[in-house]
């Protein structure tokens, strides 16, 4: 861990930043200047893996950003690869004050290296079917972020045998000591040897330099996972009155497309705040973030048991909740009645 500076320099190392004209504002390793690598500058060690070109599959954006820097190459490989994204986001918010947020950061860092990772507010359940894992981050002070760090420390057994793939923002440092971090990290996933490093140099040419780096990892826009869907919306059918819902664009809500038509019978539960049903097989949470405050329409998956719960009333927070959908207007109402409701769901 480097120790922090005397105050005096680390302003004299900010003020040297902004003078430069740089447009990111991610901490960066203050008196120690490193060359920026250039995309696809990885490090050499032996245990990477490299795609075939013109490689195809199902892909996963993770991306931490306390700047809108990190996020916006992650925002451009989604557009790119029309694939799912999450965001990881630190339990607690940081400091709008930048200073404030830098001391942070230097605190958690030194935590991390005594084995104390600081709380993250994102979970995935699984990363099963996804070809290639795109973790992006800010770096501070020479290292990866460190609600990334915490999420890859958190997720490591799930992350076992999957293909990751780095990309990252800086003000300056570069990315290989990150790249170690997250090996050790996650030790039994396999990294691809091409990572992406952009600095406030080199932000400008984000769309140029995303496109030749996912062309040279092999990485392409994925066929859709369920030919023939060309709406995300749905007719449900409750007696003779036909309402309507608009589904979400996550695995979860893929899967339950998948399967329409679909009849089935809801029940009531939690007082009538919900309809549930259980779907068989159970559909799938891979890679879709977990979370919500429920509302009146929302549709969602109650993780820890599979079911599917519509929620007629306001709901509590629930961490183990993935929306995948909501009922349009005021269609909510047909199910506002007591006891169980048949009701078919078809493709719009």
């Amino acid at each position: 861990m480097k120790k922090l500076l005397l105050l005096p320099f680390l302003l004299l190392a900010v003020l040297s930043m902004v003078a430069c004209g740089g447009s990111d504002n991610e901490p960066f390793t203050p008196g120690q200047p490193e060359t920026p690598e250039q995309p696809g500058g990885g490090d050499d060690t032996d245990d990477s893996d490299t795609l075939a070109p013109e490689g195809s599959g199902r892909y996963l954006v993770l991306y931490s950003s306390r700047t809108s820097n990190t996020e916006r190459m992650a925002r451009q490989i989604r557009t790119a690869l029309d694939c799912d994204m999450i965001e990881v986001e630190p339990q607690m918010p940081y400091e709008n004050d930048y200073n404030a947020m830098l001391e942070r950061a230097q605190e958690e860092l030194a935590a991390i290296e005594q084995g104390r990772y600081p709380a993250v507010g994102t979970s995935v359940d699984s990363f099963d079917g996804y070809d290639i894992v795109f973790v992006g981050y800010p770096i501070w002070y020479g290292s990866m972020a460190t609600p990334m760090q915490a999420f890859l420390h958190e997720h490591a057994s799930k992350l076992a045998g999957k293909r990751i793939a780095l990309f990252a923002t800086s003000g300056g440092s570069g990315i290989s000591a990150s790249i170690g971090e997250a090996r050790s990290l996650c030790p039994e996933a396999t990294f691809v040897d091409r990572t992406l490093l952009l600095t406030s140099s080199t932000l400008s040419q984000m769309e140029g330099r995303v496109a030749e780096w996912l062309d040279e990892i092999g990485a392409g826009r994925e066929e859709p996972v369920t030919p023939g869907i060309s709406s995300p919306n749905v007719n449900i059918s409750v007696g003779d009155r036909t309402i309507t819902a608009t589904m979400e664009d996550n695995a979860a809500a893929r899967d339950f497309l998948s399967r329409l038509p679909l009849e089935v019978t809801l029940k009531d539960y939690n007082q009538t705040t919900e309809k549930i049903f259980y779907p068989s097989p159970a559909l799938t949470t891979a890679g879709t973030a977990r979370g919500c405050v429920p509302i009146p329409g929302d549709i969602t998956i109650y993780a820890p048991w599979g079911n599917v719960a519509i929620f007629c009333k306001n709901g509590s927070r629930s961490n183990d909740l993935i929306k995948i959908g909501h009922i349009d207007g005021d269609g909510i109402e047909a199910l506002r009645v007591a006891g169980d409701v048949r009701v078919k769901f078809e493709r719009q």
